[in-house]
């Protein structure tokens, strides 16, 4: 009688192997840079044609001078108002 003793086939596939490891990688530096990494100021991300926006924001609105103005005063104007049509049936699951 004879004992025959075969070597068991490994299934392991590398290439999967590789892929998951590079899939972890991925996931875990989209959640570092997500979460965790510093974020730049609005100073480094600006480009220097939006750096006048200091005199900008210094800028003061005064609207009594706006409603006040006289040339917005003699504004007429030439129209009524739209008058709202008929909206529709009264009931529109009725048939015609």
């Amino acid at each position: 009688m004879a004992i025959i003793i075969e070597n068991r086939k490994s299934n392991f596939n590398f290439f999967t192997f590789l892929f998951f490891i590079f899939l972890f990688f991925v996931v875990i530096g989209g959640a570092y840079y997500l979460f965790f990494a510093p974020t730049p100021g609005i100073e480094i991300v600006a480009p220097s044609s939006l750096q006048s926006s200091e005199e900008i924001a210094d800028v003061k609105f005064d609207p009594g001078s706006v409603i006040g103005d006289p040339v917005l005063k003699n504004l007429r104007q030439f129209g009524a108002p739209p008058e709202p049509g008929d909206l529709g049936r009264s009931n529109p699951f009725s048939s015609f």
